[in-house]
């Protein structure tokens, strides 16, 4: 008879345990957009853009007087859909880091807070309890990170052609 009150006691006491394990809602957009870290990810890609536009515009001028051309219209459509995919593979490459980061933060909070088994963004989550928003307290850990982008582009402009000179 002991032994079944210990094994019951054992197993309420398990319960209890389980009832007690936390799941922490964060609010990722929040924390990305407000976060040192995430506002450091928005100037590079800012740099990016600058330097891909002055590109751009470099060829642009370099193919003055003969954009109209089937040369001209092709050379700087072109320039301008690889100019885009490389904006869109900055952007990818800042947000992959953003998350990681974000990822790392949340993960140091959990271990600060034993109870939390998960943390999870409101994003995924229909209806929650407002005191299991730990979003501020995920962002002061997310601003202590320092993130690492990627080196910045670089653009090399082929300028056009010479024209053939008339005698």
């Amino acid at each position: 008879m002991k032994r079944f009150v210990i094994l019951i006691a054992a197993v309420l006491l398990t319960a209890a345990a389980a009832c007690a394990a936390e799941i922490a809602v964060i609010d990722a957009d929040r924390i990305l957009v407000q976060s040192l870290p995430g506002q450091k990810g928005q100037k590079h890609l800012e740099q990016v853009q600058k330097i891909l536009q002055k590109g751009y515009d470099d060829l642009a001028a370099a193919w003055r007087g003969r954009e109209k051309t089937a040369d001209g219209q092709k050379a700087l459509a072109h320039a301008q859909l690889i100019l885009e995919r490389q904006m869109q593979a900055e952007r990818s490459a800042v947000l992959t880091v953003l998350n990681a980061e974000l990822a790392a933060a949340a993960e140091s909070w959990r271990k600060k807070n034993p109870g939390t088994l998960a943390v999870t963004g409101r994003q995924t989550v229909y209806a929650f309890a407002p005191q299991i928003d730990v979003t501020s307290a995920v962002l002061r850990e997310m601003n202590r990170r320092s993130p690492r982008f990627a080196p910045l582009p670089s653009v090399t402009v082929k300028k056009p052609p010479q024209r053939a000179r008339k005698n």
